[in-house]
């Protein structure tokens, strides 16, 4: 298993050197002249080369991947070599590529490494110095522990925490090196919590002639990293904290995760796009949680309008409704008038005027739910127009009954949810129901399967690992992505030039910013999906 050559490798020499550079390679890039006919089709037939993807071949045939899978279908991913695989035989069609076609091509094939946000002015003789510090364990790590068979038990052992990061990073390393022609000597330390590690590392004199850093992942050794460093002009990758604290005063540190204030930021987008038009009902999950509800308030009240203007046919058929339920219940009410959105309406008049709209007052309500009942929204909730509730805490417990009580109000009032900061990490939390309440999430790492770049990346990583990836290697990998493809952009300028670089990644994006000169840089961005039609859908805001 490749996990283990890694882990032991790197065990006999404490960390490791790496030095990558480019090596030429004989491609393969003729069509087959072998054309055949099968089931009343032509087909080019085609044998597979050494470490030569479906892509390639695609490529080459000017075919798309997917009718290559059609007409194979043993194949599952890239095919080994000697391979022989049939290809549907098109006349040649000559056509010059459009600068649009170009940008979208580019755009779209991220994990197929293309070098199309790479200069061709970088310095391609430069050897660019890269230091990972992540905790492998090493010391773990002995020959009974490679020899006995993997089990999930071994699996969540320290030594198999953040493997999936290193393998990920790998990744893009290789990519870097194979597909742009970058030259990396790249330092792997096993660095965790222990001070003496800590210490080995601080007494290694190369540390301060690196081009980035990327770690320590721990809290304490990378404040002792940072310190060490803080007089060069060293960029220094934290790839786990949402802390924003440690970004003041270290303007050479970047921080990749975002700290849950941005995703105020996206609130008011999210409002503005699709919220505007109805009550919203602000709900913390206790005192703590006041402050941010309250600047939800604001955001609310400034991107809602004033009022609502609802049909009166919409208004008659939520009265019809209400009576006959009542009726089948043989309970007695006033047929005279109806009462929702805290208004008394008077029924002779809305069907007197089927054609007419009635003017209601949108408002924003705040509750503190450790002390307010949410029977209380009933009496101003509205049953002819949606309600929107936005839930503010950080507890699955919270969150649990916050979806299960919005359910059951949901039999007899139109709701929305938007739920935060992260409800994301949260599993078994009744997807049925959040389909039903057409629940909005932000999460900062959102793997969408159905996409072409994670797709390919997943292939990749089996092909290398023989596992599928989890949520660590597209981690690892975004960042090795990102960083190496800025220092080329950048080179020594790269701590100025993230500000504005931005590159497609697997499963996030990357927007820095500082909130003082002499802070360090931040990621803002997030993630926005929602719960609709039995799927969840990545709604697109920048």
């Amino acid at each position: 298993m490749k996990a283990f050559r890694i882990i032991l490798s790197l065990l006999i020499v404490g960390f490791a050197t790496l030095i990558f550079a480019p090596e030429i390679k004989a491609q393969q890039n003729t069509k087959s002249q072998i054309i055949t006919e099968y089931n009343g089709k032509q087909y080019y037939i085609h044998t597979v080369y050494k470490k030569q993807t479906l892509k390639d071949i695609a490529d080459i045939y000017n075919v798309s991947i997917t009718e290559i899978l059609f007409e194979n279908k043993e194949l599952k991913n890239n095919p080994k070599q000697g391979t022989i695989i049939r290809i549907p035989y098109h006349e040649a069609i000559v056509e010059e590529p459009t600068e649009i076609q170009e940008e979208a091509l580019m755009e779209n094939d991220t994990v197929s490494f293309a070098p199309s946000f790479v200069p061709k002015s970088y310095d391609s003789e430069r050897l660019y110095k890269v230091a990972l510090l992540m905790p492998l364990y090493l010391e773990q790590v002995d020959e009974k522990f490679l020899q006995e068979e993997v089990s999930n038990k071994q699996l969540l052992a320290k030594p198999f925490s953040y493997l999936h990061f290193y393998e990920g990073f790998m990744i893009a390393v290789d990519s870097m090196v194979s597909k742009q022609n970058m030259k990396i000597d790249l330092k792997v330390y096993d660095i965790d919590q222990d001070t003496n590690k800590i210490n080995n590392v601080l007494s290694d004199s190369t540390l301060l002639n690196m081009d980035v850093i990327v770690g320590p992942f721990h809290l304490k050794p990378f404040e002792k990293i940072m310190r060490f460093v803080a007089e060069k002009d060293i960029m220094i990758v934290n790839p786990m904290t949402n802390r924003e604290d440690l970004l003041v005063g270290n303007k050479n540190m970047v921080k990749v995760k975002p700290s849950y204030s941005y995703q105020m930021q996206w609130l008011e987008q999210i409002i503005r796009d699709k919220y505007t038009d109805n009550n919203i009902f602000v709900l913390a999950m206790d005192s703590e949680s006041m402050e941010n509800a309250y600047i939800i308030e604001n955001i609310a009240l400034r991107n809602i309008e004033e009022f609502s203007y609802v049909s009166n046919q919409k208004i008659k058929r939520a009265i019809d409704k209400y009576q006959k339920e009542l009726k089948e219940e043989e309970m007695e009410f006033d047929s005279t008038v109806y009462l929702t959105d805290d208004i008394v309406f008077d029924v002779a008049m809305i069907n007197e005027f089927p054609d007419d709209t009635t003017e209601l007052k949108n408002r924003v309500y705040v509750y503190n739910y450790s002390i307010d009942s949410l029977n209380e929204v009933k009496k101003v909730a509205s049953t002819v127009r949606e309600n929107l509730f936005i839930a503010y805490g950080d507890s699955k417990v919270f969150a649990t009954e916050i979806i299960n009580k919005l359910n059951i109000l949901s039999k007899d009032y139109p709701v929305n949810l938007i739920a935060l900061p992260d409800w994301s990490k949260y599993d078994k939390l009744f997807n049925e129901n959040l389909m039903k309440l057409s629940t909005i999430v932000l999460d900062d790492d959102y793997i969408d399967y159905d996409s072409y770049a994670v797709g390919k990346f997943i292939c990749k990583f089996r092909d290398e690992y023989g596992t599928e990836p989890k949520d660590m290697a597209y981690h690892g990998f975004n960042i090795g992505w990102y960083f190496l493809n800025a220092l080329m952009n950048y080179g020594d300028n790269v701590s100025e030039g993230i500000a504005t670089y931005r590159i497609p990644l697997l499963n996030t994006k990357f927007y820095f910013e500082k909130k003082k000169i002499d802070d360090g840089y931040e990621n803002t961005f997030w993630n926005v999906y929602q719960y609709e039609n039995y799927e969840k859908v990545l709604l697109q805001y920048e």
